[in-house]
Order: structure tokens, then C-alpha cells, then sequence
């Protein structure tokens, strides 16, 4: 993936940190999934694809690319991205997702819903817009990450759920394994885990996945009759009128 991020964003590198090369380690596994999957694939969506590069980098994996898009709430798209990644600028948590039922074979999900408050409904969208028997790649920050499990013990917040940050929620792995599986609209395929800080940012085998920094889900669209995630959180009492929209 690194000549895609030279040739698409050439003003960037890999970056240093520990935390920057897990990062790009998932992306490697990512890009590695779309090829292995993809094979006859043509179409891909990633939500919150940032400028566009690692875009570009999955779409080449694809057997015959015919269209790559990105939603995102602002295009940050760089000259050379732009040519070749269509963008369409969506509120995740508030809008339907602008194309038709069935429209991708993969979509991807990196990072983005760390960031929103409403994830019921970006899923269900995920669902709706992806083919039957189309692949879901996500990925988020793992709240029980080694470092997490530590700096809880010690009173102090987890690095995934910082109080002055962007981040709103926090998912362990295999709690959150079973939420995205939540009434069978999802086949858990496979999942990998990611760096184990501050000692490594390699895959990690096994038992290890538990304390992993970033985990990987790969999914498979089922059909299902029972309701979706945001009919289940709507049927439910809560203290929030967020996902009512009662005044």
C-alpha cells in the first residue's frame, strides 16, 4: 500500500508512531482482503475515506474496477484521487445513504464509527447498499486493548475514548463481534487483531486478538427478516431522545 500512498498523496509518508503503523498494517490487511474476496468484484464504497489514497489502493484489488466511491462529510480528495474515486458527501448518522439498494460488493468501514453517536443507522445503510452476499471490512479501536486494560486499572481514561477528542464510543472486540452479527444480517467471516502496544503493531495470534489495539472485522451480507440495528435501539427505553427524535 505504500506506493499508493507516494503516488496518491505524495506530500504524505508512513507514519513513525506505533499507533500510525498498526494503522497501516490494517490497511495492508484491508487491501489484501478486497483482492482475496474480490475477485469478481467491481464495485466498492468506503465510508470516511479521508483523502482517497488507500481508496485508490482497494479499488486497484478489485478483478474489474468499475466504480469506487467515497461518503464522507467533507471531500478531501486529493488532484490525482479525484480521477478516479467518485465522492459523495453524506451526514453518516442522519441520511439515508444516496445510492440504491444493492449497489457495492464491498464495503469498507476504517475508523469511522469510533466517531459517531448514532451507529445503528450507518449500519443498516451498510446492509441495505451492499449486493446479497457482498463483504462489510470494518475496523475500530479495540476499548480492551492491552494499554486500555491498564490505564482503566489505574483510573485513568482509555487512549480509544479520550474525553477532549472526536471519539464518542468505545467496542471491545468480541462484544461487538456479536453486536454486528446482531439477528443474523451479517455472516462473521473472519476476525484479526492488530498490534499489541507499546510492544508491537504485528497481526496477533489467537487469544492475543482479546488485547489487540485494532481489531478487523470481514463480514458477509445475509438476509434476514428480523429487524436492524436501528429498529432494535428505537424499540428499546432509553434516556435520550437521540435516537427517537421525540422533542
Amino acid at each position: 500500500m505504500e506506493q499508493y500512498l507516494l503516488e496518491y498523496e505524495p506530500s504524505a509518508k508512513v507514519g513513525t508512531t506505533r499507533h500510525d503503523k498498526t494503522q497501516f498494517r490494517v490497511r495492508q490487511a484491508i487491501a489484501a482482503m478486497v483482492k482475496h474476496y474480490g475477485q469478481d468484484s467491481h464495485t466498492l464504497l468506503e465510508l470516511g475515506g479521508y483523502t482517497g489514497w488507500h481508496t485508490a489502493g482497494y479499488r486497484d484489488q478489485l478483478s474489474r474496477p468499475e466504480r469506487a466511491v467515497i461518503y464522507d462529510w467533507r471531500d478531501l480528495r486529493t488532484p490525482k484521487v479525484r480521477e478516479i474515486i467518485e465522492f459523495q458527501r453524506v451526514d453518516l448518522e442522519t441520511q439515508r445513504f444516496p445510492d440504491a439498494d444493492g449497489s457495492y460488493d464491498i464495503v469498507i468501514c476504517n475508523q469511522v464509527l469510533e466517531h459517531l453517536k448514532n451507529i445503528f443507522g450507518p449500519l443498516g445503510e451498510m446492509h441495505r447498499v451492499l449486493k446479497p452476499g457482498g463483504h462489510l471490512m470494518l475496523s475500530v479501536p479495540n476499548i480492551s486493548a492491552l494499554h486500555n486494560c491498564l490505564l482503566l486499572l489505574l483510573g485513568r481514561q482509555p487512549t480509544t475514548m479520550v474525553i477532549l477528542d472526536a471519539h464518542v464510543r468505545g467496542f471491545a472486540i468480541w462484544s461487538f463481534s456479536r453486536f454486528l452479527q446482531l439477528n443474523g444480517h451479517f455472516k462473521l467471516l473472519e476476525v484479526h487483531g492488530f498490534g499489541l502496544h507499546p510492544f508491537t503493531s504485528r497481526r496477533l495470534p489467537g487469544p492475543l486478538r482479546t488485547y489487540c489495539h485494532t481489531p478487523l472485522w470481514l463480514l458477509e451480507k445475509k438476509t434476514s427478516s428480523l429487524p436492524l440495528w436501528e429498529e432494535v435501539i428505537k424499540a428499546k427505553s432509553t434516556s435520550t431522545n437521540f435516537f427517537t427524535s421525540a422533542p
